[in-house]
């Protein structure tokens, strides 16, 4: 009984491990500089980041990127200076506060990411091609739920770290 319960585990953990390791190997070749691939995915997903801010807020800071990224304040401080130096995204006077700065993607920031997103779509969309349409709607019901469900349990660092220790400490 055990085992058919925890078989459909071990074959999710393989199926994401191999999407995470397809889904990354453009950003390696984007961060080795390759000239043919000028847009690191990181300025991406800034752009993408305060794109999805900016409906929700009308003040979208590096503090709330780096909520939404899920990185560290001085890691978003970087990614979104190498992001506002590709000319993805501008600073803009904060209409709340003198004091601060908004961030708001730039029009070459909204077209790269418009391009990406249809790219994306379209390459999802080949992979279904021979599904029938259930089976599409039947995926996209499930996994919805699965990033639901990791959104509101999502792991603990903690936890993982005192595993890796354990398993170092033999």
């Amino acid at each position: 009984m055990e085992a058919q319960r925890t078989a459909p585990g071990v074959a999710i953990d393989v199926a994401l491990f191999r999407l995470r390791r397809m889904w990354a190997r453009p950003l390696r070749a984007r961060k080795a500089g390759d000239p043919a691939r000028p847009i690191q995915m990181s300025n991406v997903m800034v752009v993408g980041a305060v794109s999805r801010l900016g409906q929700e807020s009308a003040e979208v800071t590096v503090g709330n990127v780096a909520e939404h990224m899920d990185v560290d304040p001085s890691t978003a401080s970087r990614l979104v200076n190498d992001a506002i130096a590709a000319g993805f995204v501008e600073r803009e006077p904060s209409q709340i506060d003198a004091r601060r700065v908004r961030l708001v993607p730039s029009a070459a920031g909204r077209r790269v990411l418009d391009a990406v997103t249809r790219h994306r779509r379209a390459y999802l969309d080949s992979l279904m091609a021979d599904w029938s349409e259930e089976d599409r709607a039947t995926f996209a019901r499930l996994i919805t739920c699965f990033a639901e469900a990791a959104g509101a349990r999502p792991t603990d660092p903690a936890r993982l770290d005192r595993v890796i220790a354990e398993a170092l400490a033999g």
